[in-house]
Formats: C-alpha cells, structure tokens, sequence
C-alpha cells in the first residue's frame, strides 16, 4: 500500500485534461435526466455523465472499443486512473451507457460543432462525402432462411416459457443467475423477432425481380447485410457514412446504413446535415459512386453546388455483340435533329418508334427502320445479327438527359471543377481510416443499426476532438514563435 497524489500521476497537458475540461463545458441536461431521482421508481444509476463521457472519448483516442478493457484499463493505465480518481468502474456501467441514449449523444455532438464552427474551424463552405464499410458483431454462418429462423424464434420463446415457469429461489445468487438466464433468452428472442421481420421486407422487395431471390437474415444482428469490402471479401457490414468539412477536415454528420452501395445516399446525407446543423452546406464533393442522375438533381434541388466523377458505366454504351463492323454501330449513325431522325449506311431512314421514361427525368428514345427497308437492303448481312428473322428490322436508341445533368457534365469539364475534386480524396479518406486506425473500429462492438450508428458517432466525436486539440497546439506553437 502506498500513497497516491492522483492529480501527479498525468501532466498538466496530457489529453484526458483536455477532455476533461471540454466535456465539463458542455450542457448533459439530456444524460441527467436519465439518472435524476423520480418518485415511485427504484434508484437509478448514479455514476456521473462527464465521467462516462471522458472515459469513452478518451478510450476510442487511443484505440480502444470495448467495455471490459476499459475497465481493465482503469485500474492501471494513468489516464484513465485520473479520471476515475483511482477507483473502478463497470463494464457493464459503460457498455450501456455508450449505446444507451441516442438523442443525448446526437445532442452532444451538435454542441461540439457548434464550438468547432465558433472557433472558425468549421464553415460548411464545402463539404465531402464518403463511406466505408465496417464489419457488424455478427458471423456470415449466423445468417438464416425465414423457416430455419421461425424454428429457432420458436425454441426461444419456450425457453422463456420454460425459464419464467420455474420458482424463484431463495438464494440471492441464484435469483440473479436465473434472472440473467431470462434476460439472455429475451434478447435472442427479440434479435430472432427482428431477424424474420427482415426476411420478410427483404422478400417484399425483391418479389418483382426475375432472378431466383432467397432472403436471409442474421439472428445475431438482423440489421447487418452481406457487403463487399476494399479487401476483396464479403462479410456482415454496415455502410458508415461521413459527411466531413474542407476547412481542417472535421466530420460534421456521420450515419450508418446497411444499403450496400453508395447510389443512393447523397440525398439523405444533405437532409441529415440540414436536420442537425441548421443548414445545408454551399457545396458537396462525392466520388463516382454517388454520381448519378438522381444525386445531381437532388443537389440542384437543394441549392448546393454538386462535384463528382461521372462513370462511363452510367454513360450509354454500345453493346453489339454481333460483331459488327465500326460502319454500323449505333453510334456512326449520323442524327438529324431538325427532322429527328437517324440514317443507316444504306440510306435508310431509321424514325421515331417508342419513348421509354427512365426514372430522374432520363429519357430513351428508339428509333426504327420500316420493315421493307431492311428485308431487301443490300447490307442486311454486315448490319443484321447472324439468326435474324425474315422480318427483323434495325433500331437503335437516343438518350435524352435532364438539363441538370447537362449542366453537370459541362461544369466537371472545367479545369476548376476538376482541381475542387482532384482534392477530395485527401479529405475524405481520412477520417476513414482515422477511426479504423487510431480508433480501433474495424469491427462494431454493438449491435443493431441503431447502436452501431452511436458507435460510430462516439469514433467520430473522439475524432474531431482530438484535431481540435492538435489544431489548437499547433495554433500556440506558432503563436509563441512569433
């Protein structure tokens, strides 16, 4: 036994200080009312929310995600001793309080920004955004049809039954043992609940597709879908997405999806940014995966100024496999637009046949020869397939864009547009791989799409914390320099 000056074990600049002090600045009324007292309700969890709060932001700066280690942490390493006042805390105590209020954290995190923004550090003049995929705290075996799921949810449910059935013992150990027993079963009961709900949506929504669609769910976690990942595998994941500012690289809005691919996301990332911060940012940069039709007219819709890298597979393509000769592809057919009309080789008029709506204002127009102008054209052979039929005839398609799109495609074509997204990737990716890194996040420890996002928002908030104390240092050292 010795004794401890627990304010000497960390200098006075060490970050779990900062923290400290930060997170002291900032208003918890949304965490205590959690703990305050309420009459005719037994008591509540007493340890202080600025405690818990340091201890998870300071956990994730130095890479750690889980709750035991935390707590093993404690009782040994000086930063986390300090701000425990050398005494234990809880796993259990942390697990639930970091997944445990979702609008307290959200709340904090907008508080953060708003001193990030006051300082001047964030401005939403120019925003990017970008995903990554993080593996779920779920295994690919865990995934289930809906009848092996209904088998399983049914064994659970008379577990229970079987469980709350017994009588209670007259030891205190023994209550608590059965009653984490009950606690268990509920829970997977729940996620199994949950995992044939998924089933059944995933069936409603692939119920018009012609290709043979079996859906499958995790009774682990029922929110985590099957994604590629940059290694090249595919495993249980959820899509993080990251919404950071220009101006020092900050995450001003963070999501987690289980839409696989990015197609779709530009739209809700800008509403988001607009529900939390207030506003929507002047302009956005996304990479080829957000750049489609109907992310350019939904940016042109909400005022903000759209730059990405447009993807040949989104451009029309010939597709002949035939194999024609370069005379007789679709695209060597000179177009009259005056009398909107194509001419063959041959001389043959080829006119307007059908209109086809593509969705996101695109537009497919086809246009036909006459049925007697192929049959005895001289060329049939070289522009028909080698199996057509007597009565085939040529047609081929004109796609007609949205003006927006136009203007699009005409505004990347710009040197200045150009240089704005040749910077995006520096910006972007690195609080990908901040989190990933220096947090530790290569895996989620919770579970659900609703605990991963909170996950994720504690990563980011440590994140953005930890350059704003780097910004700061750097910001004195040049001070005293001068």
């Amino acid at each position: 036994m010795r004794t401890v000056d627990v304010e000497k074990v960390i200098d006075e600049g060490h970050s779990a200080r900062s923290l400290w002090e930060l997170v002291g600045r900032l208003d918890l009324t949304l965490y205590h009312a959690q703990i305050a007292a309420v009459e005719g309700h037994a008591g509540r969890e007493h340890t202080d929310p600025q405690l818990l709060i340091s201890l998870w932001l300071y956990a994730y700066s130095r890479g750690i995600s889980s709750a035991r280690e935390v707590a093993r942490q404690c009782e040994f390493e000086p930063g986390f001793q300090w701000l425990c006042g050398m005494e234990a805390i809880s796993h259990r105590t942390l697990s639930g309080f970091r997944s445990g209020n979702k609008a307290a954290l959200d709340d904090l995190f907008v508080q953060v920004l708003g001193m990030l923004s006051a300082e001047g550090l964030i401005a939403l003049e120019r925003v990017t955004l970008d995903g990554t995929k993080i593996k779920a705290n779920a295994g690919g075996n865990s995934f289930r049809r809906k009848e092996k799921l209904e088998a399983h949810l049914e064994l659970a449910r008379e577990q229970i039954r079987i469980l709350n059935a017994e009588g209670e013992e007259k030891e205190t150990t023994t209550q608590r043992q059965a009653a984490a027993r009950r606690r268990v079963a509920r829970q997977r009961a729940s996620r199994l609940e949950a995992a044939v709900r998924e089933v059944e949506r995933l069936q409603q929504e692939k119920k018009h597709d012609r290709k043979e669609f079996v859906a499958r769910a995790s009774g682990t976690d029922p929110d985590a879908h099957v994604m590629r990942t940059g290694e090249g595998g595919t495993v249980p994941s959820y899509n993080v997405q990251l919404l950071t500012d220009v101006r020092h690289g900050l995450v001003v809005n963070v999501e987690a999806t289980t839409d696989a691919i990015d197609y779709r996301q530009l739209q809700p990332a800008l509403e988001r940014c607009e529900r939390t911060l207030g506003q929507k940012p002047k302009q956005i940069v996304a990479d080829g995966d957000y750049t489609n039709h109907a992310s350019v007219q939904a940016a042109a819709a909400c005022g903000v100024d759209f730059y990405g890298s447009w993807q040949d597979s989104w451009k029309p393509v010939e597709h002949d496999a035939q194999g024609r000769s370069a005379e007789f592809l679709a695209s060597a057919f000179p177009y009259d637009a005056k009398q909107d009309c194509f001419t063959c080789p041959a001389g043959k008029i080829l006119t307007h046949h059908a209109l086809l709506n593509r969705g996101h204002g695109v537009r497919t127009h086809v246009y036909r020869a006459p049925k007697t102008a192929c049959r005895n054209c001289p060329l049939r052979r070289q522009c028909a397939p080698p199996v057509a039929r007597p009565a085939w005839t040529r047609s081929i398609t004109r796609i007609q864009e949205p003006a927006t799109t136009t203007a699009f495609k005409a505004k990347m074509a710009t040197e200045a547009a150009r240089q704005i997204y040749a910077k995006r990737s520096q910006i972007a990716e690195f609080p990908h791989a901040w989190i990933k890194e220096r947090c530790g996040l290569r895996q989620f420890r919770c579970r659900n799409r609703l605990k991963v996002a909170m996950e994720a928002t504690w990563a980011c908030l440590s994140y953005n914390l930890t350059r704003w104390f780097s910004l700061r240092r750097k910001s004195n050292l040049a001070t005293a320099s001068a």
